[in-house]
């Protein structure tokens, strides 16, 4: 027989254990839950710094890489470049790289406030109507991008936009004018636009990582001369670029771009030359025709 003190003593003992373990289990499920908000929280941040932030389908249009699309928005097939000297597996891994990015927001003025770096943009945009320049040239044109005219709000800039591959509906797009090309076809499709441009507004083309994968000297050469065409003596590049997108940044420069361009601040020294974003995660660059 357990007397009624052994008893009382399991009892406690009983009672510490299922506390212990409670205790123990409530560690564990708030490491797991501190683990799981972490992770989350990475989540976030790469979603809003990297898939959010990226210009989809009008990034590679723009460069003369990407992409046919269907209906939902997703890569069909691609085109443009040299994709007919690609591999089936090729253009089938590319194509699988593309479809990642393809995004378009449905809430284009949450969109413009908070992610990524394009609250900066919309700083950029505003000073354009109140500046030295009087035609505009902005390359890629999604839905999301028809703010920038009204974030210009002038009656005397003209603001043009290329874009080979419109959007689902053309409406959508909000310009003075349309350049339906690739940037390397422009001379021979537009020839009445050579040195016509006081800025040209590159913001996720030429310098993002999937478009310079694409790209071999030739086609890198061909991209830069083209702006070169278009901008008028003095006139400014607006080169945005993200993080890694060459191996090499400053060598990248000196080989391609600061043969034709001097790299200097931009409007009155509101912005530096390399203006970065997000820990460096965007830069921003400033380049002006010689």
């Amino acid at each position: 027989m357990v007397s009624i003190g052994a008893r009382k003593k399991n009892s406690s003992l009983g009672f510490c254990t299922k506390r212990v373990v409670v205790i123990v289990s409530a560690l564990a499920l708030l490491a797991l839950g501190l683990q799981a908000s972490s992770l989350i929280r990475s989540l976030e941040h790469d979603l809003l710094q990297h898939s959010f932030e990226k210009p989809m389908n009008a990034t590679l249009s723009g460069a003369a890489v990407l992409t046919e699309t269907n209906q939902i928005g997703t890569n069909d097939r691609i085109i443009g470049g040299d994709s007919d000297a690609m591999s089936e597996v090729e253009k089938e891994k590319l194509k699988q790289k593309m479809e990642a990015w393809v995004y378009e927001p449905k809430n284009i003025n949450y969109f413009w406030k908070k992610m990524g770096d394009r609250p900066f943009q919309r700083e950029f945009y505003s000073r354009l109507g109140k500046g030295n320049f009087n035609r505009l040239l902005d390359v890629g044109a999604r839905s999301y991008n028809k703010l920038c005219k009204d974030l210009i709000n002038s009656t005397s800039v003209e603001y043009f936009q290329m874009e080979p591959n419109l959007p689902p509906d053309p409406s959508d797009l909000k310009n003075d004018g349309l350049l339906e090309c690739y940037m390397n076809e422009v001379r021979e499709k537009y020839p009445d636009q050579g040195s016509s441009f006081d800025l040209v507004i590159d913001f996720g083309v030429f310098g993002w990582k999937l478009v310079q994968n694409e790209f071999d000297d030739t086609k890198v050469k061909g991209y830069v001369n083209s702006v070169t065409w278009l901008l008028r003596d003095k006139g400014c590049w607006v080169l945005k670029t993200d993080q890694g997108w060459v191996p090499n940044e400053v060598e990248f420069f000196d080989k391609h771009i600061l043969p034709y361009f001097t790299m200097k601040d931009f409007d009155n020294h509101a912005y530096e030359s390399g203006h970065s974003i997000k820990g460096g995660n965007f830069k921003f660059y400033f380049f002006y025709k010689k």
